[in-house]
């Protein structure tokens, strides 16, 4: 279980992760836990974000990665031409990202974002969580901006 601060809240829990809100920064924090990985498990919990996303009107997300030994192939085709283009309907624009440690994992997470800076995505790669909640509250969106 990922720890919560003050002012967070469960949005969704199943075996396999965590979606927190996070009110302090408005944003959505998902936590993958170690446990048996299934695409379709994944899947699920990726859908609920969108649920999480629509409810809270933020656009703000901080991901951890799930710790597994390889980025499925499955999964990043369908993280980036199923799942990414409802997540930016729902309004999602912003996503700060820890990822895996595991150097063959890392490699195939290398090819997902050099495919979601060709999608022009903002996103930030951190180092920690702590920076990863720095980036994403200097982030402000298109609408702010003017």
């Amino acid at each position: 279980m990922c720890p919560l601060s003050t002012g967070s809240s469960i949005c969704f829990e199943n075996p396999l992760a965590v979606i927190a809100e996070e009110k302090q920064g408005q944003y959505l924090r998902v936590v993958w836990k170690r446990a048996a990985w299934h695409l379709s498990a994944a899947q699920t919990v990726m859908e609920q974000l969108l649920v999480c996303l629509r409810r809270t009107g933020w656009g703000k997300v901080l991901i951890k990665q799930p710790p597994f030994p390889a980025f499925p192939l499955g999964y990043h085709t369908w993280l980036l031409y199923n799942w990414l283009p409802r997540a930016q309907a729902a309004g999602a624009w912003c996503f700060a990202i820890l990822p895996p440690r595991d150097l063959f994992a890392h490699l195939g997470f290398a090819d997902f974002l050099s495919q979601l800076r060709q999608r022009e995505v903002r996103y930030c790669v951190a180092d920690s969580r702590e920076q990863a909640i720095i980036w994403l509250n200097q982030q402000r969106a298109d609408s702010e901006l003017s």
